[in-house]
């Protein structure tokens, strides 16, 4: 069956890279609307799930939709004119933006115990701010609220569900830049070691990419469903890469070593899918199932990254079929 794949992908090929090119433009398509990708998560039926649920229902002010901002000074006290003086003006932009709903501070009697919102050295003084999103909706324009919150006088942090989440998004885009950044051109360097030319070379690359585009176009069709975890991205951009390329290794090299044995580009494209295209499509296959496994982790993220996952590589096995011969 697959020599027969092999033989039709060769007289057909034009057709085929046609079908494979719309499929690619579909996935950049769906790729650039983009999806609502969701952060963290509990397991439901876990202490910290409980937990999760008790806070919610105990302490709404703890929800989703919250942050709190330390301002600090070393030479001035939290109690002092002046102190409160710079927290007003730091907080005057944030108090006309139409997206916040409260905002608590130890001085306008917003607080029932306005201590608990200074430190004990008096130094350091925490405002509650709540805005009017859920968590989801807030983290999008987070770092725009923040933004409006500066002092010269005083040094200004923040922490809470909203800050945090977005800090961990932060840092999770940086490490996805810097890991495509540091992979993609490694990955070129060993592929023309091993193949000796910089078309051969770029071709499993380019499966590669093809297979991350399909995979992060799955993943947001997924999230327009079910919730799907913003680590879901990395998942699909790490797992993609090296499948993809691994799998186009194995056909390419198949086929260049046929083609050294005098066979014409026909025989040697069946040859390779027979047997090379056979394996990754098993081994695809395999991959696919293991990472389904996942799924049975209900109430956690870890069911959407594992049928993300699964996604990329049934994505990798199909321009390896499709666009690589």
């Amino acid at each position: 069956m697959f020599a027969a794949w092999g033989r039709f992908v060769y007289r057909r090929r034009w057709p085929v890279l046609a079908i494979s090119g719309l499929l690619l433009v579909a996935s950049a398509f769906i790729v650039v609307q983009g999806g609502k990708l969701q952060s963290g998560g509990f397991i439901e039926t876990s202490e910290s799930g409980r937990a999760s649920r008790l806070i919610e229902r105990e302490l709404p002010r703890a929800g989703g939709g919250t942050f709190t901002l330390i301002f600090s000074s070393d030479a001035r006290s939290g109690t002092s004119p002046e102190f409160r003086a710079a927290v007003d003006a730091a907080l005057a932009p944030l108090r006309k933006d139409s997206r916040i709903a409260t905002i608590v501070t130890p001085y306008d009697g917003t607080a029932s115990d306005p201590t608990q919102l200074i430190s004990k050295d008096g130094h350091a003084v925490a405002i509650d701010v709540a805005v009017k999103d859920d968590l989801a909706t807030a983290r999008d324009y987070y770092p725009e609220l923040r933004a409006l919150v500066r002092s010269d006088t005083l040094q200004v942090q923040a922490t809470g569900v909203l800050a945090i989440n977005s800090g961990f998004n932060e840092v999770l885009q940086q490490d996805l830049r810097r890991a495509e950044t540091v992979s993609l051109p490694l990955a070129l360097v060993l592929l023309l070691v091993v193949f000796g030319s910089i078309v051969a070379a770029l071709v499993p690359l380019g499966v590669g990419v093809l297979a991350v585009v399909g995979g992060i176009a799955g993943m947001f069709l997924v999230a327009r469903v079910t919730d799907v975890s913003v680590y879901a991205l990395n998942v699909v951009t790490l797992i993609g890469l090296g499948v993809a390329i691994d799998y186009s290794l194995f056909i390419t090299n198949r086929f260049r070593e046929e083609m050294r044995r005098g066979r014409s580009g026909n025989n040697a494209l069946a040859i390779a899918m027979a047997t090379s295209g056979r394996a990754i499509t098993f081994s695809g296959l395999t991959v696919a199932i293991g990472l389904s496994g996942m799924l049975f982790y209900q109430g956690t993220f870890l069911s959407s990254m594992g049928i993300s996952g699964a996604i990329v590589v049934a994505s990798a096995v199909f321009y390896g079929l499709t666009f690589l011969p």
